[in-house]
C-alpha cells in the first residue's frame, strides 16, 4: 500500500518513493565515463532526474541514505564493495529504493542472486539506449523488467521462486484463475477489471514465462508449484 509517496510493506516499512511526476535516480557504476553517458541519456528525459551518482557500493549506500532515490541504477562489479551485497544492503534501509541492476553479467548465479536480493530489473550493457529507458521507467513506475536473454536463463532452472518473483501478485492471481478453467471475461468480472486488463496481463504472464498460450502457461505453472 502507499502511505506519504511510499509503499509500505507488511511490516510497514517504506520500499521506496512512488514517483509522482520525476523519477529521482542515483547511478551507481565505477567507470566515470559510464556514469557520465547514461547521465546525458537520462538528463535528457523530461520524467527522470538524477540526483547523484557513486563509483563505490559504500558511496552508493551513504547517497541512497541521504538523498533517498525513488530508484538505484546499479552496476555489480564495483570496487570493494560487491554489487549484491550494495543490493542487499538497500534493501534493509528504512527507505528501499526500487533497484535496476544494469551490468554485462549473464551468468545464472549472478542473475538469480540480484533478483532473489530484490532487483527490479536486471538490464545487460548492451541493451540500447531505449531499452534502458523502458526499464527504467517501467521499473520506477513499480513494475518489474527483466531482460529476456536473462528471464530464459533463469527459467532454464524451473526455480519457484524466482518465477514468483518474476511475477507480480495480481499476474499470480491471473494465472491460478485461469488454470481454474476462467475464461478472461469470468476473471474480469471476479477481479473487477476490464477483459481487456486481463489479456494484457496473460501477454506479460506469457513473455515471462516463456510460453506462447494459456495451456503451457498453466503447465508451467503446475510444474513449479505456483497453482495447486
Amino acid at each position: 500500500m502507499k502511505q506519504g509517496g511510499h509503499d509500505m510493506a507488511p511490516d510497514g516499512r517504506q520500499t521506496g518513493h512512488v514517483p509522482t511526476e520525476r523519477a529521482r535516480i542515483v547511478i551507481v557504476d565505477d567507470h566515470a565515463v559510464v556514469r557520465e553517458g547514461l547521465e546525458r541519456i537520462l538528463a535528457k528525459c523530461a520524467d527522470i532526474e538524477v540526483v547523484g551518482s557513486a563509483s563505490s557500493g559504500e558511496e552508493a549506500l551513504n547517497l541512497a541514505a541521504a538523498l533517498e532515490p525513488d530508484l538505484v541504477l546499479l552496476d555489480l562489479s564495483l570496487p570493494g564493495m560487491h554489487g549484491l551485497d550494495v543490493l542487499a544492503a538497500l534493501q534493509r534501509g528504512e527507505h528501499r529504493p526500487r533497484v535496476v541492476v544494469l551490468t554485462v553479467h549473464d551468468d545464472d548465479d549472478i542473475v538469480l542472486g540480484a533478483v532473489r536480493g530484490g532487483a527490479q530489473g536486471y538490464v545487460l550493457k548492451n541493451a540500447t539506449r531505449d531499452e534502458l529507458l523502458a526499464a527504467v521507467r517501467k521499473v520506477a513506475a513499480g513494475g518489474q523488467a527483466f531482460d529476456e536473454v536473462v528471464v530464459r536463463a533463469l527459467l532454464r532452472g524451473d526455480q519457484r521462486e524466482v518465477l514468483r518473483s518474476l511475477l507480480t501478485a495480481r499476474e499470480l492471481d491471473i494465472l491460478r484463475l485461469v488454470a481454474t478453467g476462467q475464461t478472461n471475461k469470468e476473471i474480469a468480472a471476479g477481479l473487477f477489471i476490464s477483459s481487456d486488463t486481463v489479456k494484457g496481463h496473460l501477454e506479460t504472464i506469457y513473455r515471462k514465462l516463456g510460453v506462447s498460450d494459456r495451456a503451457h502457461a498453466v503447465a508451467v505453472a503446475i510444474r513449479n508449484g505456483l497453482v495447486a
